[in-house]
């Protein structure tokens, strides 16, 4: 939250970055992109797999498959924020 709230700063307060360039915009649309994903995808797994632990007849292969598609939205999160960071660097369209 902290790099968002400084990077929304700078925008807000440099005069030679504005929110129409495209690096922002990806940016800030990887972030959002990013958090979405982790809000509602990986909650909804992670909230499958607590009943799932809970649970006194546990499958550990609903389980195995259950985390498996956990490890998917990490790493979807993981390559967007590795994305934002080369955007970040590199400025495209700047």
């Amino acid at each position: 939250m902290a790099v968002l709230l400084t990077g929304l700063w700078l925008v807000f307060t440099g005069s030679e970055w504005k929110f129409t360039q495209l690096w922002v915009l990806l940016g800030l649309g990887a972030f959002i992109a990013a958090f979405l994903i982790g809000a509602v995808y990986l909650s909804r797994i992670a909230i499958q797999l607590e009943r799932l632990a809970t649970s006194p007849d546990m499958n550990p292969q609903t389980a195995r498959a259950l985390l498996g598609r956990w490890m998917v939205g990490y790493q979807v999160i993981l390559a967007i924020l590795v994305f934002a960071v080369w955007d970040m660097v590199f400025k495209p369209g700047l």
